[in-house]
């Protein structure tokens, strides 16, 4: 397919730029979709650090050098963005909520947003989400011993919601309830991760009795409503992420509109636990079939004394973080998108306007230039100084620039809770040969999930 061909805002890519030739009109959509991860990761070892990825309908440009995603995640000129011209439209209609805004807006909710992920908060609300964790986890015994192959990827999924939601609203639903969020939930995530993937969204038609989009954002919309509803009649006096939202001003001290709000905490939901059941499966795959790491896991738990954590032991969790890291660096998105609003250059190319340029996490996260072996799971990556040094953009699990993630600090101190009350009451196996492949979702879950046989320790 010819590098000249026009994008979306009918801007002609310099033909320069190198890339796989793909087939007439598809370009290489076929072999993306096939396996995202891999055919980018190659592609970029045979062209480079820009390359021209063609596919029906845009101008992509992958670039692969920690550099230029620091130029283009890094940006505070306008350049890039993450919503580009849907910012408007999306505002009018669903909300907005920090993934997509951008400019000055974006950076007056953002300063009204951090201190509730700041670990002053995080103190607030730890001892509610250990107790959650702890309550949820314990159900486990019910495998232990049995034999029984668990999908502990859709267990874990069951264990972060529950204590996300009463993080964020003081509230505890039923266990139906919990599995109606859990599906609604992943059904808008897989919208979102059909235009990554670029294949086919779920079903847009509201048709009775099938599942279908329209219906999972109606019930997210009432269900936050309610939430809402409730608290603006029956105030509360524990500080909840929803009790947060609601006192928080801009600096002209007005608050959000509702619509802001109800947009912010369903933006907040998906990123808030879903993104960790998929980093934290990966995390507990790799120590399923890497022994010497989780042993060394164990190790560390265990001069807790099988007490249950608190804040203050994170900082003593050390390996529980790098094994959380490296699960995360195996892990890899395949694209992370920024738009180009306007004329730029990257790595020596002109990039037009319209242009899209994806940074793939995967192929980053395992660049032989930044990581010896990179296949290999190996957490002392991230506590041996012995490694070599590599700039930050080579590791960007939250992404970078002024859109990294709000709640990563969130999200270190639920894994590393996590990783300790799973490692202080049981052991998982995987059944042998088993090894982990990644799912086109749009949190990179585990294709297949992750099957355990779980015994107590």
């Amino acid at each position: 397919m010819s590098g000249r061909r026009l994008s979306t805002l009918g801007r002609a890519l310099d033909p320069a730029i190198p890339g796989p030739k793909g087939l007439p009109v598809l370009g290489v959509l076929p072999q993306f979709r096939r396996d995202p991860f891999e055919s980018v990761r190659g592609w970029a070892r045979e062209h480079g650090d820009v390359f021209r990825v063609p596919i029906p309908a845009w101008n992509l440009v992958m670039i692969n050098h920690p550099d230029l995603v620091n130029e283009v995640m890094n940006n505070r000129e306008g350049r890039f963005s993450m919503i580009g011209p849907g910012e408007r439209p999306v505002a009018r209609t669903i909300g907005s909520a920090l993934p997509m805004m951008e400019g000055e807006r974006f950076r007056q909710r953002r300063r009204m947003l951090t201190p509730m992920f700041g670990r002053k908060h995080l103190a607030r609300i730890a001892d509610t989400i250990v107790d959650e964790f702890t309550r949820r986890i314990e159900r486990w015994d019910r495998f232990a011993g049995t034999g029984e192959t668990v999908d502990l990827q859709h267990e874990i999924a069951q264990v972060t919601l529950p204590a996300f939601l009463r993080a964020m609203y003081s509230t505890r639903l039923t266990d139906v309830q919990l599995a109606r969020v859990d599906a609604d939930m992943r059904l808008l995530m897989r919208t979102v991760a059909a235009g990554v993937f670029l294949s086919n969204p779920p079903n847009p038609l509201p048709i009775p009795g099938t599942e279908n989009l329209p219906l999972a954002v109606w019930r997210m919309v009432t269900l936050v409503g309610g939430f809402i509803d409730e608290r603006a009649a029956r105030p509360i006096e524990d500080t909840d992420l929803l009790g947060l939202l609601l006192q928080s001003r801009y600096e002209d001290g007005t608050a959000l509109s509702r619509r802001d709000l109800r947009a912010e905490l369903i933006a907040l939901m998906g990123g808030g636990y879903e993104t960790v059941v998929a980093s934290l499966s990966h995390t507990l795959a790799h120590l399923c079939v890497n022994p010497e790491p989780a042993q060394r896991l164990y190790a560390e738990i265990d001069e807790l004394g099988g007490v249950t954590p608190a804040l203050a032991d994170l900082s003593r969790l050390t390996w529980a973080k790098a094994c959380f890291d490296e699960g995360q660096r195996l892990q890899g998105h395949p694209m992370n998108p920024r738009l180009t609003l306007r004329d730029s250059e990257l790595g020596g190319f002109h990039i037009p306007r319209g242009t899209l340029i994806g940074t793939p996490v995967y192929t980053v996260h395992r660049d032989e230039r930044w990581w010896q072996d990179p296949d290999r799971y190996d957490p002392t990556r991230f506590t041996d100084a012995s490694h070599p040094t590599r700039p930050n953009t080579a590791f960007i699990p939250f992404g970078a620039g002024p859109h990294h993630c709000i709640g990563s600090g969130m999200a270190y101190m639920n894994a590393q809770f996590l990783l300790t009350l799973i490692f202080q009451r049981y052991r998982l196996e995987t059944p042998p040969d088993w090894r982990p492949r990644h799912a086109s979702t749009f949190s990179i879950t585990l294709d297949g999930g992750l099957p355990v046989r779980i015994s107590r320790r």
